[in-house]
């Protein structure tokens, strides 16, 4: 082992070096510190010896030795500081230097070098994982940096799937709300004119939320079928076929039984205001009356994607102008129930919508949004929340 003694003053004591050759260590000093700010050391040290330079002595030899434990530090060199108010003294975030009182026997010097020695290697161990850590804590914040971008492009190009429905479809009026609880969602909606007589809108819920999610309503926005174009004709579909037909094409990907989707379908005549309405495990509408009453369809339907060939009920409602339907996701059952109460979450989404209904459905929507971003948790949702209202415009 390489030591170095650096006693400019001449205060350490005398017979060290000698005790320390006894030892088998090398031993090198020196009179200055200015051995430690140059590029190289006499032979590069596995510990240094240096006394601290009196406080009332010269202060650029002061600022010398302040240099120069730094730049053994810097080298990862273990240091033993001798100083006559060890206690008082503190050395900037280094891990390499030691102090002792002045004035210690030899045979001591000798105990704490060799202790510092032993513990020097895994302490040198330590600072090379700490910088190892650090340049990996580096790169996984590139990573999730790019992970962000890459899930900002996601969110964006998942919304441009959504439709942008503004002016009312013969006396249909919509208004929409879409939450996701990340980037993407688990939900999906779509507001479909078939022809001149029917609108087709619809809200799905993949199991989850996030990027499987996600990526299961791509796929079911291909999967849904309204309408079957022939040459020179088309059939628009009724809705327990489309409902059928979607849950076959899920079921034949042989989704884990975790996987699963909800949805509801509607199809309105605007000609006739006749609403037909199917839902597969999904939170039953409500059909909202020009007096702000409202009520649950239920037309039953199990769960999408689980078995194949599922038969799917169908509702009929003849609509009146004013009346509403409010299709949503289970998202917005969860949204206003504090997360610290036990408390039957359905009770706090009706009492929600039961204050909005009476509203024109855009402002229901927009109304909602702001209710939901006031909420207790809105910036870390529990889920995602989709809503799609409609209204029949007239007296």
């Amino acid at each position: 082992m390489n030591v170095l003694l650096v006693d400019p003053e001449q205060r350490l004591p005398g017979g060290l070096a000698d005790l320390l050759n006894r030892t088998g260590w090398n031993v090198d000093s020196s009179a200055t510190y200015e051995v430690g700010s140059g590029p190289t050391w006499p032979r590069p040290p596995d510990i240094i010896v240096t006394p601290e330079p009196p406080s009332d002595g010269d202060s650029a030899k002061t600022e010398a030795f302040r240099r120069f434990v730094a730049a053994a530090g810097d080298r990862e060199v273990a240091t033993l500081l001798l100083s006559s108010r060890p206690s008082g003294w503190r050395i900037e975030e280094s891990p390499f230097v030691d102090i002792a009182a002045d004035g210690i026997s030899n045979e001591e010097i000798h105990g704490r070098l060799a202790t510092m020695v032993r513990y020097h290697g895994m302490v040198r161990g330590m600072e090379r994982e700490l910088r190892n850590m650090r340049r990996l804590s580096e790169r996984l914040n590139e990573h999730f940096t790019e992970l962000d971008h890459e899930m900002q492009l996601a969110g964006r190009l998942q919304r441009d799937f959504l439709p942008t429905v503004t002016a009312p479809i013969g006396p249909l009026k919509f208004a929409t709300l879409f939450r996701p609880a990340s980037w993407v969602s688990g939900d999906i909606f779509d507001i479909t004119r078939l022809d001149e007589d029917h609108v087709a809108f619809w809200v799905a819920d993949a199991v989850g939320h996030g990027v499987a999610a996600s990526l299961l309503t791509m796929f079911i926005k291909k999967a849904i079928v309204s309408k079957r174009v022939y040459p020179g004709s088309y059939e628009v579909l009724e809705p327990p076929d489309t409902m059928r037909l979607l849950n076959n094409a899920l079921a034949q990907q042989d989704l884990p039984n975790c996987q699963f989707v909800t949805a509801c379908y509607c199809v309105v005549n605007t000609r006739t205001l006749e609403l037909q309405c199917c839902r597969g495990g999904h939170p039953y509408p409500y059909l909202v009356d020009s007096d702000g009453s409202f009520r649950e369809l239920k037309p039953a339907g199990s769960l999408l994607g689980l078995f194949r060939d599922e038969e799917f009920e169908v509702e009929r409602v003849q609509l009146k102008p004013g009346q509403k339907l409010i299709l949503y996701s289970d998202g917005l059952e969860t949204a206003f129930c504090p997360q610290d109460t036990e408390a039957d979450e359905f009770t706090y989404y009706r009492h929600a919508l039961r204050d909005l209904c009476k509203l024109p459905v855009e402002e229901i929507a927009s109304r909602l949004d702001a209710r939901l971003n006031a909420e207790y948790g809105s910036i870390n949702p529990r889920d995602d929340v989709t809503l799609v209202a409609m209204q029949v415009l007239g007296t």
